[in-house]
């Protein structure tokens, strides 16, 4: 209650950059959405027609944090990482006092609104090859020093059969000797720790997995008692949930998915 009033008072002190201003040459369309650190914009460049995403720091982090550095660690995930799959970074500067940067507008959909909005429902099968594509993107930028932190289901998008992921707003260098403070889920998401990703796969895959799932009896249940799926399955999830030992790196993962696709193909 408290958290959303103070949300809310937050909102309303921010001065929402209105349609037609230019910035760098790129003109404001609307107003996409505000996370936890940054309010993110659609913009399109005149020379071009084409649309990209403006992301600038909340005026409220200028109060309680070294606010550009804010910028500053997207910009430098993404550049480090630069995949075709992530978003490229277009340019940055400041606007009325306030640091910001345009990148490249991922296309594509949130499963969120392929799964409510279209219907989609998703087979074991086709759950385990998406998450074996994500992982072959998490592996990526776990080689390079970083991990994404955020992997949430708006975070990732499909195209044509291709998933990319956006928002790399909380994704930080890995910490490999980070340490567990307690099993709350805000606590695994955040870790500066591969098994953060890891994680949030094991969250992708129920996703997943709930889209065609029918209840048959009134009172919820735990996921391993509502899902019929192959035990291998469960045993895979329950590991990147860290219920069992956890996953050292997503190379295991991958292999370990690699034979869960198997099993099921089999059965």
């Amino acid at each position: 209650m408290v958290h959303a009033l103070l949300r809310r008072l937050i909102d309303g002190f921010e001065q929402t950059w209105k349609p037609g201003e230019i910035i760098e040459g790129y003109h404001i369309v609307r107003l996409v959405g505000r996370g936890s650190y940054g309010t993110t914009y659609s913009v399109s460049d005149p020379s071009n027609s084409k649309e990209a995403i403006l992301k600038r720091i909340r005026p409220y982090k200028k109060l309680f944090s070294n606010h550009v550095q804010y910028v500053q660690n997207e910009m430098n995930a993404l550049a480090t990482l630069s995949h075709h799959q992530f978003p490229t970074v277009y340019t940055s500067g400041k606007y009325r006092n306030t640091p910001y940067f345009i990148m490249e507008r991922m296309k594509g959909q949130t499963f969120e609104e392929l799964i409510f909005k279209e219907g989609k429902t998703y087979s074991e099968e086709e759950s385990v090859k998406l998450g074996i594509q994500l992982v072959t993107l998490v592996e990526w930028i776990h080689e390079n020093g970083y991990v994404h932190r955020d992997l949430r289901i708006p975070n990732i998008l499909m195209h044509e059969g291709t998933l990319h992921v956006i928002d790399f707003g909380l994704a930080g260098v890995i910490r490999h000797s980070t340490k567990r403070k307690s099993n709350m889920h805000r606590d695994y998401m955040r870790e500066l720790s591969p098994q953060s990703d890891f994680y949030a796969l094991g969250h992708f895959l129920l996703f997943l997995l709930y889209s065609s799932y029918e209840p048959v009896a009134k009172k919820e249940k735990s996921w391993e008692e509502e899902l019929d799926i192959h035990p291998d399955t469960r045993a895979m999830i329950r590991r990147l949930l860290q219920i069992d030992t956890a996953f050292s790196d997503a190379g295991e993962i991958l292999v370990e998915l690699s034979k869960v696709l198997q099993s099921i193909q089999e059965s």
